[in-house]
């Protein structure tokens, strides 16, 4: 527990994480590499994750980076490693934050590289400054690129520049990633501009959240009755929107985040 009484990861080695407002921030924090990511680091992501899942006062996370720079991707000096490795810890780190209960955010700007472009699109939202840089620069180290993070990557870009960023080795400029409608929103203060809709978040209902997003991400399928427990939550959630919008107040949703059950009867 931190001393404000909210639970707080355990490995946080090369991040600096703090709450506010309800908003928790991760900050990728390793200025004299242009915060690139070490294997310890992208190992740890899916722990940091999953206590910032567990805490019901944090309702939406930001991702950021330090120093002007979002992330430069993993670190180079990291990667002489089987490429199993590589896979496995890049594609855990990456789901987690993909699968995240709590509604992501990428604050972005500088450098957003490699897996900085990779960790952004895994975010549910994305706010960049102008300025900032984007690419999967693969192909001049070597490297090919898990499964997982690469077809994300054509899911919002289109295969046509998925393709590009990933056989040229292009870094692209922000107004070509606007373009392509890699962004939400784009502002020279990404940050404020992130904690301001987190908090907007943090007062909307967390199950239809969650369940938005457990959804889209294949958890729950078309054509499936919603299970008991999802029925009830529903029925107690839906009935405090009700009574808000008539008293024409806020809500005072009740659903934490942590009830949501994976094994669809719990």
């Amino acid at each position: 527990m931190g001393p404000d009484g909210l639970y707080r990861p355990v490995d946080l080695e090369g991040f600096d994480f703090t709450v506010t407002g309800g908003v928790g921030t991760l900050v990728i924090d390793r200025r004299k590499k242009r915060n690139a990511i070490s294997r310890a680091m992208w190992r740890a992501l899916p722990e940091i994750i999953a206590s910032v899942d567990a805490d019901d006062s944090i309702g939406a996370l930001i991702i950021t980076g330090a120093g002007g720079h979002f992330s430069a991707g993993s670190d180079i000096a990291d990667l002489d490693v089987p490429l199993a490795d590589f896979w496995e810890l890049n594609s855990s780190a990456e789901v987690a934050v993909a699968n995240s209960r709590t509604p992501t955010i990428a604050a972005i700007e500088g450098n957003c590289v490699g897996g900085g472009t990779e960790i952004a699109a895994a975010c549910d939202i994305r706010i960049a400054a102008p300025g900032s840089i984007f690419g999967v620069t693969a192909a001049k180290l070597g490297l090919v690129y898990p499964a997982g993070p690469t077809q994300r990557l054509a899911q919002i870009l289109g295969d046509s520049w998925a393709r590009y960023l990933l056989i040229t080795a292009s870094i692209v400029k922000f107004e070509k990633m606007a373009e392509l409608g890699f962004f939400h929103d784009t502002t020279p203060t990404p940050l404020a501009a992130a904690q301001a809709l987190g908090e907007r978040i943090v007062g909307l209902s967390r199950l239809s959240q969650v369940g938005a997003k457990a959804i889209l991400d294949g958890n729950l399928l078309a054509g499936e009755e919603p299970p008991r427990w999802l029925d009830s939550a529903y029925r107690e959630e839906i009935t405090r929107g009700q009574e808000a919008f008539f008293a024409k107040r806020p809500p005072d949703f009740a659903f934490a985040k942590s009830a949501w059950a994976t094994d669809g009867e719990a």
